[in-house]
């Protein structure tokens, strides 16, 4: 019974002081790190140290505000998105706003009191608050991994279930409170991601070139969600024509122009460079394209621009960490719309 006792002792002892190490490693190190990381680090509990990273052309002002009810400032230009649209300082937005030379506003990402962009920028059609704002132009973002979703599935809406008051704007990080309340649990899922890496909601590969200017310069990190809905069927590519064209004729009826963007996965982006990619390709923006969907001068597509800046060499286009796109594809996105916008008006 005693050298029984003494077996498992040996056995079980090494392994708690494995757990022990990796628990005080990551409770005690590593949350405190992932609070800087993107959402991929948090997610993959991994940190990259990104001091480096290609941040393009700096601004020195940020000239995005956030709509709470009964705003009263007046703005000629509205976005509505999700989180792409929540970059604050090194956002689109920001850029848009330095090269049109006026304050933009934004509406706080509405997914999470279960509404899409496009159910949100109907609401507020519907209740004339882009008249009230003196709004000429509204711009609609949508993610691609939601893009079929939410266009086939829009509502034409005059109420919503809350309101936004001007103090439920400010910024919250609470990923480190949050974290630390468990400290088995996320010791674990440590020990499960790293050791499992199948069972990360983060994949990782390797592209056939250095995309980021911080090392691992050619490890490619996605978000799994980017291998929702891969492709559209002719007849979902003719719903989403038809729901397009919806929206952009109920916003012509109100005398304000109307620009959708759809913001493309990093997935995507990158899957030209992928080496031996173990994943189907993503062929959504391809069908979108060959079916003609450029030729809504309304419709923003800046997948292909990217492309062209990563075989230019252009480092960090996206994060290494995080699924959304870096400061210099703000920039470039900004320059787009801003071109768009004063054509319109030429």
């Amino acid at each position: 019974m005693r050298k029984f006792i003494l077996k498992c002792l040996f056995t079980i002892f090494p392994v708690m002081v494995l757990i022990y190490t990796y628990g005080f490693y990551v409770n005690f190190y590593l949350i405190d790190r992932l609070t800087k990381a993107g959402d991929l680090g948090k997610l993959g509990y991994f940190y990259i140290d990104k001091t480096q990273t290609n941040l393009g052309t700096p601004l020195s002002e940020n000239k995005v505000d956030t709509y709470y009810d009964n705003i009263q400032r007046n703005y000629k230009v509205m976005t509505i998105g999700d989180s792409f649209s929540q970059q604050g300082f090194s956002g689109y937005q920001n850029y848009l706003a330095a090269k049109l030379g006026e304050r933009i506003l934004n509406y706080p990402d509405p997914r999470g009191r279960g509404y899409s962009s496009e159910d949100i920028a109907l609401y507020l059609l519907n209740n004339d608050i882009y008249a009230s704002l003196g709004c000429k132009t509204v711009i609609i973002e949508t993610v691609e991994r939601e893009f079929v979703q939410h266009i086939l599935s829009f509502r034409d809406i005059k109420d919503i279930n809350y309101t936004l008051e001007k103090e439920d704007n400010k910024p919250e990080n609470n990923f480190t409170e949050k974290k630390k309340k468990d400290y088995l649990m996320e010791t674990f899922k440590y020990i499960k991601y790293h050791l499992y890496k199948s069972k990360r909601p983060v994949k990782e590969v390797q592209l056939n070139t250095d995309c980021f200017s911080v090392p691992p310069y050619n490890t490619f990190y996605f978000y799994n969600d980017d291998l929702w809905k891969l492709s559209i069927t002719e007849e979902e590519y003719n719903a989403i024509l038809d729901k397009l064209n919806y929206l952009h004729k109920r916003f012509q009826e109100k005398g304000i122009d109307l620009y959708y963007m759809i913001a493309p996965d990093k997935y995507d982006v990158y899957q030209p460079y992928i080496i031996n990619n173990p994943y189907p390709p993503k062929k959504v923006i391809d069908q979108l394209e060959e079916n003609g969907i450029n030729q809504l001068k309304w419709f923003i597509n800046p997948r292909d621009n990217f492309r062209e800046m990563i075989a230019s060499g252009v480092k960090d286009v996206y994060h290494i960490d995080d699924t959304h796109w870096a400061t210099i594809a703000s920039e470039t996105v900004g320059n787009i719309i801003a071109d768009k916008i004063e054509k319109s008006t030429d």
